[in-house]
């Protein structure tokens, strides 16, 4: 197939080297000038604004209408962004055309290995006939895919970050308990999470906050639509608390999620 890619960061990058790897024409584009003339010398193609028959747009959620209002108008929408629940239908219903939902759950440090050997693919299908599209494109993976509406996809993705956010404030909770009780930190998570029933993600953190770039924005994400639906999200509130206690920022991306897409 051919197939454009618009954002070419580290999401965009693993999307369209996987798809590569499996024999599809890659069309690329990215605002950065000196990344996008990187990704022409490494052999991608520039991006055809008439061309390609799937394009994802693997941008930030505060960038995505630009990106869908000036990029290629062919073809299959596939939005990878971090959305709230009902925004990538509200964008359906803006552009009036369709447009599948495809979470990322990729770790920045290793997105490409990830994208290659996912444990599993959720598609939030606008429809089926385009559900089997982009589940054909992954079938060669071998991976568990599994199709469902995009609200829930969306929700999908905004609960998996925030699960791990909880996980690693957790384990600094206790790091700081063992500390000032002059207990190892690290004996203790390593002895708890040998139980099958716990975790150990977030174990080995000792005091070291989350950060990076999807964590923080959608912890945000969800505990500004838990206010939009009037509810108290006190232990996502207690979870950004302590990560800010630990000295982590959660960055400048929290005002971008106040509002939404609808």
């Amino acid at each position: 197939m051919d197939i454009n890619v618009v954002g070419v960061g580290v999401t965009g990058f693993a999307t369209a080297e996987v798809l590569r790897r499996l024999g599809h024409k890659l069309r690329v584009y990215d605002s950065n000038p000196a990344r996008q003339a990187e990704l022409e010398e490494s052999g991608y193609l520039p991006i055809a604004m008439d061309k390609g028959e799937l394009t994802f747009f693997c941008v930030p959620e505060w960038n995505l209408m630009e990106a869908l209002t000036t990029g290629p108008k062919f073809g299959l929408w596939v939005v990878r962004s971090s959305t709230r629940p009902g925004d990538v239908r509200a964008l359906q219903d803006t552009f009036s055309r369709h447009i599948v939902h495809l979470p990322e759950f990729l770790r920045e440090a290793s997105a490409l290995q990830d994208a290659l050997t996912p444990d599993r693919i959720v598609i939030g299908e606008c429809c089926s006939q385009h559900g089997t599209t982009i589940e054909g494109l992954f079938a060669p993976l071998l991976a568990p895919i599994i199709r469902v509406d995009p609200v829930t996809s969306e929700m999908v993705k905004l609960v998996s970050n925030a699960h791990l956010c909880t996980l690693i404030s957790f384990w600094n909770e206790v790091h700081s308990i063992c500390e000032r009780a002059q207990v190892n930190s690290t004996a203790v998570g390593k002895l708890v999470s040998m139980d099958h029933r716990i975790s150990k993600y977030g174990a080995v953190m000792h005091g070291r906050p989350f950060a990076g770039f999807c964590l923080p924005k959608d912890l945000d994400s969800m505990i500004g639509l838990a206010k939009l639906l009037s509810l108290n999200p006190s232990l996502l509130a207690a979870v950004r608390e302590v990560n800010m206690q630990m000295g982590g920022s959660l960055g400048t991306h929290a005002v971008h999620q106040q509002g939404s897409l609808k």
